[in-house]
């Protein structure tokens, strides 16, 4: 096992990330120039963008906590920097750990760091994790114009049939993730039902009581809470 992690926490590994990294930042201040530039010439006030910049700054750290738990539970199975790349770009916790996974698996080990979890199995886990999330990017940059006039159509002859697509597509999704542990139950059973619970308490909680600004943060408390819940079944 030393010798797997001591590759993925090479250096090697953390100047890719270091690289990545730094362009979507970049990116993201391109992004945020051309914004300024386009809300002076629509007549916003320089008071009103930077009152909305620090309220998206602040709303966004709660959101940010699970991803940095995440992160955190990751990398004593799989090092730091590759996590780290991954969940800063396109991934997510869960998919992350079912595709590497899935690659371990494919080379006839039980599951992330078990017996056997060797250099070569962790390079297969990076390439199942890489390979399995490009075909989004890929099919939204070469087909999206496509896409985007073929749900147009589908929403001018009938709009009940796109918000079925779309529900059919969330759930299909959703059944992913949440399918094994439901069949496995135990720990990871108790997890999915604690998130859920703490959500739907919220949701009650925000229309009950009409606070709209815990929408912004009741994904990452029930997440956080979850994940914490966790750790408690996992001792009992």
């Amino acid at each position: 096992m030393e010798d797997y992690l001591s590759i993925a926490n090479s250096s090697f590994i953390y100047v890719l990330g270091i690289i990545i990294v730094v362009f979507v930042m970049i990116q993201s201040f391109i992004f945020l120039r051309r914004a300024w530039k386009e809300g002076l010439k629509i007549g916003l006030s320089k008071e009103t963008m930077i009152n909305a910049i620090k309220s998206s700054a602040i709303f966004s750290i709660v959101p940010s906590l699970p991803i940095i738990i995440s992160l955190i539970a990751m990398a004593p199975v799989l090092g730091l920097p590759f996590p780290w790349i991954r969940l800063s770009v396109v991934g997510s916790a869960p998919y992350e750990l079912l595709s590497a996974n899935v690659g371990a698996q494919s080379m006839g080990i039980k599951g992330l760091g078990g017996a056997g979890y060797t250099a070569e199995v962790f390079a297969n886990s990076m390439w199942v994790m890489s390979f399995g999330i490009i075909w989004g990017l890929l099919l939204v940059i070469l087909f999206l114009k496509k896409l985007q006039s073929k749900m147009d159509n589908i929403k001018k002859k009938d709009s009940r049939w796109l918000e079925i697509l779309i529900s059919s597509l969330y759930f299909g999704m959703l059944s992913v993730f949440i399918g094994q542990p439901v069949v496995e139950g135990g720990v990871p059973l108790a997890t999915i039902l604690s998130g859920a619970a703490i959500m739907t308490f919220l949701t009650y909680i925000i229309k009950r009581f009409e606070i709209k600004w815990l929408n912004n943060f009741a994904l990452a408390i029930s997440m956080v809470g979850a994940m914490a819940l966790a750790i408690l079944y996992s001792n009992i």
